[in-house]
């Protein structure tokens, strides 16, 4: 991962914002550059890839990519600043954080996230047609208790927190042939 970050420039930090400046030297880790746009507007420079108990960033990179300093790639083209708050939970780490976020997975099961109106219902899936996801949109608390069950349903934390982290596990891999070229023209933009 420090390869990616010799690349990006330096810029002068106030920490604690005193009077006066007392400004350190850092890396811009917030710097975003245009090469993570021009290989997304290619459909065909990525593919997606679902994460499965036991990836990290590190190990995905080392099996795709042949190193894990490409870690940073797998983070890049995600958009993914925060490693151990923006990658998916599995097991005993999605209830601690469940439980940590919430105080019990109990509390948060019996806690409301948001109301949702179905304006579709879910059509499970024949031999002829394939199967149509639920369309819900949220909606207040008022709303919601003027419509008939049938047409409403209340998320709770628990099932949100669940949702997320499955989002979560969605991502995308650069094709290994455009690693190289990314790290260069990132060299060529910062260097």
């Amino acid at each position: 991962m420090s390869e990616y970050f010799t690349n990006l420039p330096l810029i002068n930090y106030d920490i604690d914002k005193s009077k006066p400046s007392n400004t350190t030297i850092a890396v811009d880790i917030f710097r975003r550059n245009v090469i993570r746009d021009k290989i997304l507007s290619n459909v065909l420079s990525y593919y997606p890839y679902q994460v499965k108990f036991g990836d990290r960033p590190d190990t995905i990179a080392d099996q795709y990519y042949g190193s894990v300093d490409y870690m940073w790639l797998v983070l890049y083209a995600n958009d993914i600043f925060d490693v151990y708050n923006e990658w998916p939970k599995f097991g005993p780490d999605m209830k601690n954080f469940i439980i940590k976020k919430h105080g019990s997975v109990l509390t948060a099961s019996n806690s409301v996230h948001h109301y949702e109106q179905i304006l579709r219902s879910e059509i499970p899936a024949t031999a002829d047609t394939p199967k149509i996801k639920e369309k819900t949109v949220h909606i207040d608390k008022t709303t919601y208790d003027t419509l008939s069950s049938g047409s409403r349903k209340s998320v709770s934390q628990y099932d949100y927190e669940l949702i997320e982290n499955e989002k979560r596990r969605n991502i995308i891999l650069i094709e290994d042939i455009y690693a190289k070229q990314i790290l260069e023209e990132s060299r060529t933009l910062y260097g």
